[in-house]
Protein backbone atom coordinates (compact mmCIF):
# COMPACT_ATOMS: atom_id res chain seq x y z
CA UNK A 1 0.00 0.00 0.00
CA UNK A 2 1.63 3.34 -1.24
CA UNK A 3 0.40 6.72 0.02
CA UNK A 4 0.68 10.20 -2.33
CA UNK A 5 0.37 13.17 -0.59
CA UNK A 6 -0.79 15.31 -3.64
CA UNK A 7 -1.19 13.66 -6.90
CA UNK A 8 1.82 12.84 -9.54
CA UNK A 9 1.94 12.46 -12.86
CA UNK A 10 -0.38 9.63 -13.98
CA UNK A 11 3.03 7.49 -15.22
CA UNK A 12 3.89 7.10 -11.88
CA UNK A 13 0.52 6.24 -10.45
CA UNK A 14 0.83 4.00 -13.24
CA UNK A 15 3.85 2.27 -12.59
CA UNK A 16 3.17 1.39 -8.84
CA UNK A 17 -0.52 -0.26 -10.11
CA UNK A 18 1.07 -2.24 -12.54
CA UNK A 19 3.32 -3.49 -9.91
CA UNK A 20 -0.17 -5.13 -8.19
CA UNK A 21 0.61 -1.90 -5.24
CA UNK A 22 -2.91 -0.26 -4.02
CA UNK A 23 -2.44 3.82 -4.62
CA UNK A 24 -4.00 6.38 -1.83
CA UNK A 25 -3.90 9.74 -1.77
CA UNK A 26 -4.64 11.97 1.35
CA UNK A 27 -7.24 14.11 0.95
CA UNK A 28 -5.87 18.11 1.53
CA UNK A 29 -8.63 19.34 3.83
CA UNK A 30 -7.77 16.45 6.44
CA UNK A 31 -4.79 15.89 8.75
CA UNK A 32 -2.95 12.53 8.49
CA UNK A 33 -4.69 11.90 12.12
CA UNK A 34 -8.47 12.83 11.03
CA UNK A 35 -7.59 10.55 7.47
CA UNK A 36 -6.78 7.57 9.57
CA UNK A 37 -8.76 7.92 11.90
CA UNK A 38 -11.62 7.59 9.43
CA UNK A 39 -9.82 4.71 7.43
CA UNK A 40 -7.58 3.05 10.20
CA UNK A 41 -6.57 0.14 7.51
CA UNK A 42 -4.08 2.53 5.57
CA UNK A 43 -1.81 2.88 8.37
CA UNK A 44 -0.05 -0.12 7.43
CA UNK A 45 1.18 1.55 4.09
CA UNK A 46 4.92 0.91 3.03
CA UNK A 47 5.61 3.92 0.93
CA UNK A 48 4.85 7.30 1.01
CA UNK A 49 5.56 9.72 -2.02
CA UNK A 50 5.38 13.31 -0.83
CA UNK A 51 6.11 16.42 -3.11
CA UNK A 52 5.58 20.20 -1.22
CA UNK A 53 3.64 19.44 1.71
CA UNK A 54 4.81 19.16 5.10
CA UNK A 55 5.14 16.16 6.82
CA UNK A 56 5.77 16.21 10.83
CA UNK A 57 7.06 13.58 13.20
CA UNK A 58 3.40 13.68 14.87
CA UNK A 59 2.57 12.65 10.76
CA UNK A 60 4.88 10.24 10.76
CA UNK A 61 4.04 8.58 13.97
CA UNK A 62 0.97 7.66 12.16
CA UNK A 63 2.43 5.57 9.43
CA UNK A 64 4.23 2.92 12.00
CA UNK A 65 4.95 -0.05 8.95
CA UNK A 66 6.43 2.45 6.30
CA UNK A 67 9.68 1.62 4.67
CA UNK A 68 10.24 4.14 2.42
CA UNK A 69 9.64 7.91 1.54
CA UNK A 70 10.21 9.10 -1.84
CA UNK A 71 10.81 13.01 -1.71
CA UNK A 72 11.11 14.91 -5.30
CA UNK A 73 13.80 17.89 -5.20
CA UNK A 74 14.35 19.45 -1.37
CA UNK A 75 13.88 17.91 1.95
CA UNK A 76 13.14 20.59 3.71
CA UNK A 77 9.35 20.09 4.61
CA UNK A 78 10.70 16.76 6.12
CA UNK A 79 11.46 15.85 10.03
CA UNK A 80 14.96 14.40 8.73
CA UNK A 81 15.72 13.19 12.75
CA UNK A 82 12.62 11.31 12.90
CA UNK A 83 13.02 9.30 9.56
CA UNK A 84 16.52 8.54 10.40
CA UNK A 85 15.64 7.30 13.51
CA UNK A 86 13.39 4.82 12.25
CA UNK A 87 15.61 3.73 9.60
CA UNK A 88 13.06 4.98 7.03
CA UNK A 89 14.50 4.35 3.13
CA UNK A 90 14.40 8.91 1.85
CA UNK A 91 15.61 8.74 -1.58
CA UNK A 92 15.14 12.25 -3.54
CA UNK A 93 15.79 13.60 -7.15
CA UNK A 94 17.95 16.36 -7.04
CA UNK A 95 18.56 17.87 -10.09
CA UNK A 96 15.69 16.98 -11.84
CA UNK A 97 13.86 20.14 -11.87
CA UNK A 98 16.76 22.28 -12.86
CA UNK A 99 15.78 23.29 -16.68
CA UNK A 100 12.59 23.80 -15.32
CA UNK A 101 13.20 26.19 -13.05
CA UNK A 102 16.22 28.05 -14.76
CA UNK A 103 13.69 28.54 -17.71
CA UNK A 104 11.02 30.21 -14.73
CA UNK A 105 14.24 32.06 -13.39
CA UNK A 106 14.96 33.62 -16.84
CA UNK A 107 11.27 34.55 -17.43
CA UNK A 108 11.16 36.51 -13.74
CA UNK A 109 13.89 38.14 -15.24
CA UNK A 110 12.69 39.20 -18.47
CA UNK A 111 9.48 39.86 -16.80
CA UNK A 112 11.32 42.21 -14.66
CA UNK A 113 12.95 44.48 -16.56
CA UNK A 114 10.34 44.66 -19.55
CA UNK A 115 7.51 45.86 -16.20
CA UNK A 116 5.07 43.28 -18.23
CA UNK A 117 2.54 43.00 -15.10
CA UNK A 118 2.25 46.68 -15.19
CA UNK A 119 2.60 46.87 -18.67
CA UNK A 120 0.23 44.40 -18.81
CA UNK A 121 -2.45 45.74 -16.08
CA UNK A 122 -2.21 49.28 -17.01
CA UNK A 123 -2.09 48.70 -21.07
CA UNK A 124 0.51 51.37 -21.43
CA UNK A 125 3.59 51.28 -23.43
CA UNK A 126 5.65 51.51 -19.91
CA UNK A 127 9.73 52.00 -20.60
CA UNK A 128 11.55 48.67 -19.97
CA UNK A 129 15.29 47.55 -19.86
CA UNK A 130 17.22 44.88 -21.82
CA UNK A 131 18.85 41.92 -20.01
CA UNK A 132 21.54 42.16 -22.64
CA UNK A 133 25.10 43.51 -21.52
CA UNK A 134 23.77 43.24 -17.61
CA UNK A 135 25.66 41.74 -14.92
CA UNK A 136 23.44 38.87 -13.12
CA UNK A 137 24.66 37.69 -10.04
CA UNK A 138 24.40 33.98 -8.88
CA UNK A 139 23.95 32.96 -5.39
CA UNK A 140 24.83 29.62 -4.85
CA UNK A 141 25.93 27.11 -7.64
CA UNK A 142 24.38 24.28 -7.82
CA UNK A 143 22.95 22.21 -10.87
CA UNK A 144 20.16 25.07 -11.23
CA UNK A 145 22.49 28.23 -11.16
CA UNK A 146 24.72 26.59 -13.73
CA UNK A 147 21.61 25.96 -15.50
CA UNK A 148 20.94 29.62 -15.70
CA UNK A 149 24.36 30.47 -16.54
CA UNK A 150 23.88 28.49 -20.00
CA UNK A 151 20.28 29.79 -20.96
CA UNK A 152 22.21 33.58 -20.01
CA UNK A 153 24.50 32.78 -22.57
CA UNK A 154 22.81 34.27 -25.65
CA UNK A 155 22.07 37.42 -23.77
CA UNK A 156 25.96 38.56 -23.52
CA UNK A 157 25.88 39.40 -20.12
CA UNK A 158 28.68 38.99 -17.22
CA UNK A 159 28.03 36.84 -14.57
CA UNK A 160 29.27 37.10 -11.03
CA UNK A 161 28.98 33.81 -8.95
CA UNK A 162 29.37 33.61 -4.95
CA UNK A 163 29.39 29.74 -3.40
CA UNK A 164 29.56 28.56 -0.10
CA UNK A 165 33.21 27.06 -1.27
CA UNK A 166 35.24 27.22 -4.39
CA UNK A 167 34.02 25.84 -7.63
CA UNK A 168 35.13 25.73 -11.28
CA UNK A 169 32.59 28.03 -13.05
CA UNK A 170 31.24 27.47 -16.54
CA UNK A 171 31.36 31.36 -17.64
CA UNK A 172 31.32 33.48 -15.26
CA UNK A 173 33.41 34.94 -12.55
CA UNK A 174 33.39 33.65 -8.44
CA UNK A 175 33.29 36.83 -6.07
CA UNK A 176 32.76 37.58 -2.74
CA UNK A 177 29.21 38.10 -1.67
CA UNK A 178 29.80 41.86 -1.15
CA UNK A 179 31.21 42.09 -4.61
CA UNK A 180 28.33 40.21 -6.28
CA UNK A 181 25.80 42.59 -4.08
CA UNK A 182 27.36 45.85 -5.39
CA UNK A 183 28.14 45.45 -8.89
CA UNK A 184 25.01 42.97 -9.96
CA UNK A 185 22.35 44.34 -11.79
CA UNK A 186 20.21 41.28 -11.90
CA UNK A 187 20.67 38.78 -8.43
CA UNK A 188 19.00 35.65 -8.55
CA UNK A 189 19.08 33.24 -5.60
CA UNK A 190 19.91 29.56 -5.78
CA UNK A 191 20.51 28.33 -2.78
CA UNK A 192 19.08 25.20 -0.08
CA UNK A 193 16.59 26.20 2.94
CA UNK A 194 19.04 25.30 6.14
CA UNK A 195 19.64 27.17 9.46
CA UNK A 196 22.33 28.96 8.35
CA UNK A 197 20.74 30.23 5.57
CA UNK A 198 17.72 31.48 6.62
CA UNK A 199 17.36 34.98 6.19
CA UNK A 200 20.56 35.32 4.27
CA UNK A 201 19.33 38.62 2.51
CA UNK A 202 19.04 40.51 5.53
CA UNK A 203 18.74 43.98 5.72
CA UNK A 204 22.23 44.61 6.33
CA UNK A 205 22.72 42.86 2.97
CA UNK A 206 19.90 43.70 0.68
CA UNK A 207 20.79 47.37 1.20
CA UNK A 208 24.31 46.64 -0.74
CA UNK A 209 22.19 46.43 -3.85
CA UNK A 210 22.29 49.22 -6.27
CA UNK A 211 18.63 50.83 -6.28
CA UNK A 212 18.21 50.02 -10.16
CA UNK A 213 18.93 46.03 -9.34
CA UNK A 214 16.17 43.21 -9.42
CA UNK A 215 16.10 40.27 -7.10
CA UNK A 216 15.40 37.14 -8.22
CA UNK A 217 14.24 34.11 -6.25
CA UNK A 218 13.15 30.90 -7.21
CA UNK A 219 14.91 28.90 -4.31
CA UNK A 220 13.43 28.61 -1.24
CA UNK A 221 11.52 31.95 0.47
CA UNK A 222 13.20 31.58 3.79
CA UNK A 223 16.14 33.00 2.31
CA UNK A 224 14.97 36.25 2.36
CA UNK A 225 14.02 38.85 5.27
CA UNK A 226 11.02 39.90 4.15
CA UNK A 227 10.32 42.66 5.49
CA UNK A 228 13.47 43.87 4.87
CA UNK A 229 12.56 43.47 1.62
CA UNK A 230 10.02 45.09 1.52
CA UNK A 231 11.59 48.39 2.85
CA UNK A 232 13.73 48.08 -0.03
CA UNK A 233 10.72 48.03 -2.57
CA UNK A 234 8.71 50.57 -1.00
CA UNK A 235 11.08 53.13 -0.93
CA UNK A 236 12.28 53.08 -4.31
CA UNK A 237 15.76 51.76 -2.92
CA UNK A 238 15.42 48.40 -4.98
CA UNK A 239 14.04 48.20 -8.84
CA UNK A 240 12.20 44.97 -8.10
CA UNK A 241 12.15 41.75 -6.70
CA UNK A 242 10.31 38.51 -8.52
CA UNK A 243 9.67 35.63 -6.49
CA UNK A 244 8.67 31.70 -7.06
CA UNK A 245 8.64 30.96 -3.29
CA UNK A 246 7.35 33.11 -0.25
CA UNK A 247 8.17 33.37 3.28
CA UNK A 248 6.04 36.34 5.54
CA UNK A 249 7.59 38.54 7.67
CA UNK A 250 6.83 39.47 11.00
CA UNK A 251 5.07 43.13 10.15
CA UNK A 252 4.45 42.15 6.24
CA UNK A 253 2.59 39.49 4.71
CA UNK A 254 1.83 38.58 1.01
CA UNK A 255 -1.12 41.63 0.36
CA UNK A 256 0.90 44.01 1.34
CA UNK A 257 3.54 43.03 -0.88
CA UNK A 258 1.29 42.85 -3.89
CA UNK A 259 0.05 46.32 -3.64
CA UNK A 260 3.57 47.17 -5.10
CA UNK A 261 3.92 47.68 -8.72
CA UNK A 262 8.00 46.75 -8.52
CA UNK A 263 7.34 43.54 -6.53
CA UNK A 264 5.95 39.92 -8.73
CA UNK A 265 5.25 36.51 -7.58
CA UNK A 266 4.26 33.20 -9.09
CA UNK A 267 3.09 30.10 -7.08
CA UNK A 268 5.67 28.08 -6.90
CA UNK A 269 5.74 26.85 -10.01
CA UNK A 270 9.20 26.52 -10.95
CA UNK A 271 8.68 22.82 -11.51
CA UNK A 272 5.57 22.52 -12.39
CA UNK A 273 6.06 22.04 -15.90
CA UNK A 274 4.63 18.54 -17.59
CA UNK A 275 8.12 17.35 -18.57
CA UNK A 276 9.28 17.59 -14.78
CA UNK A 277 6.31 16.20 -13.16
CA UNK A 278 6.22 13.36 -15.42
CA UNK A 279 10.48 12.93 -14.84
CA UNK A 280 9.72 13.24 -10.82
CA UNK A 281 6.66 10.40 -10.76
CA UNK A 282 8.81 8.15 -13.19
CA UNK A 283 11.54 8.27 -10.74
CA UNK A 284 9.72 8.84 -7.51
CA UNK A 285 7.60 5.44 -8.05
CA UNK A 286 10.70 3.17 -9.17
CA UNK A 287 12.08 4.24 -5.89
CA UNK A 288 9.40 2.91 -4.18
CA UNK A 289 9.50 -0.34 -6.18
CA UNK A 290 13.41 -0.60 -5.84
CA UNK A 291 13.15 -0.61 -1.82
CA UNK A 292 10.27 -3.28 -1.91
CA UNK A 293 12.28 -5.37 -3.86
CA UNK A 294 14.94 -4.60 -1.77
CA UNK A 295 17.25 -2.92 -4.93
CA UNK A 296 19.70 -0.12 -4.17
CA UNK A 297 18.18 3.21 -4.45
CA UNK A 298 18.78 5.65 -7.26
CA UNK A 299 19.17 8.51 -5.08
CA UNK A 300 19.11 7.93 -1.40
CA UNK A 301 19.62 11.01 0.91
CA UNK A 302 22.13 11.36 3.30
CA UNK A 303 22.31 13.23 6.22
Amino acid sequence: MIILTEPIADNGRALLEKSQLTVYQKPVNLSWQQWLTKRPELRVAVGLIIRASQLTEHDLEQLPALKIIARGVGVDNLPLPAIQKRGIRLTYTPGINAQSVAELTLALMLMSLRCLPETIAEQQRLTGSMLSGKTVGLIGYGTIAQTVEKLLQPFAVKILVWNHRPKKILYGKQVTLEQLLQQSSIISLHMPALPETRGFLNQERLKLLSSQAILINTARGTLIDSDALYQQLKNQQLKGAAVDVWSAGERYGLADFQKLANFIITPHIGAQTAETLAASAQQCASEVLRCLRGEKAIKLYRY
